[in-house]
């Protein structure tokens, strides 16, 4: 059984802010793109925290997340019920979806630099493999990172939360296969003072290795955009979104 690297980094990880604040307009990106293939069900197989699982419900679908996960899963029950929310969880592996759900949905998204926490194409053709397995006919899966060619020529270090009581730092170490992040906390108030550091490894999956692994795994009509306004990616992307379809029967 993997290691759950989110066992202790659960508690802080929406010290990111709410999903309105740093995810921008990915909101209207799965509007406009649930509609236009009506989209009614989704399963968000890497909920963490369940700040997605909200905003999909927000958009009127019928919603169900999993985590492999325990602690995000905590974290996202608590996140739903202060926000009035009723959305089945369960904790499950995203290699093996079908050993949970026996029903199909209309799109499955993994979303966040979610997928590469898989660091071999066996264990990535599995998890893709068990999507398309829980998809309806014509169904959608949706992947976003935030890892493209842009992002791994900058600078190692980087600043993304910087309040008055708290700060976040990434430190990044790349190979030609793998990025680690050091995720470090800084708390500075007078409630709580204290640092914290978790280190999460990602297999560094781009453009050309999703297009090779989706089809692989039997999708079809695959797409890949640099934003949420679906400009088509390239090298100076900074964020890599996946939306690929299953085979009309």
């Amino acid at each position: 059984m993997l290691k759950d690297v989110y066992e202790k980094f659960a508690n802080d990880y929406d010290e990111f802010g709410s999903i309105e604040d740093y995810l921008g307009s990915e909101k209207t990106f799965f509007k406009v793109l649930f509609a236009e293939n009506n989209v009614q069900t989704v399963l968000d197989c890497a909920c963490g925290t369940g700040q997605h699982l909200l905003m999909l419900a927000e958009l009127g679908l019928s919603v169900c997340g999993s985590d492999y996960s325990a602690a995000m899963l905590e974290a996202a029950t608590v996140n739903l019920e202060k926000n009035g929310k009723k959305i089945p969880l369960q904790q499950c592996d995203f290699r093996q979806l079908q050993e949970a759900y026996t029903e199909k949905f209309d799109a499955v998204v993994c979303l966040t630099t979610s997928l590469p926490h898989m660091h071999t194409d066996e264990d990535l053709l599995r998890a893709l493999r068990s999507m398309k397995d829980r998809l309806n006919t014509k169904g959608l899966l949706v992947l976003t990172q935030g890892t493209t060619h842009y992002t791994l020529s900058m600078p190692p270090i980087e600043v993304v939360v910087n309040r008055n009581d708290f700060s976040r730092i990434f430190v990044k170490e790349n190979d030609s296969q793998f990025q680690t992040v050091h995720v470090l906390d800084l708390f500075h108030s007078q409630e709580r003072n204290e640092q914290n550091q978790y280190d999460i490894k990602y297999k560094i999956i781009l453009d050309d290795d999703y297009r090779r692994l989706l089809e692989e795994a039997g999708f079809h009509n695959i797409q890949i955009y640099g934003d949420y306004d679906k400009s088509p990616y390239d090298k100076q992307s900074r964020r890599l979104i996946v939306v690929a379809q299953t085979a009309v029967n």
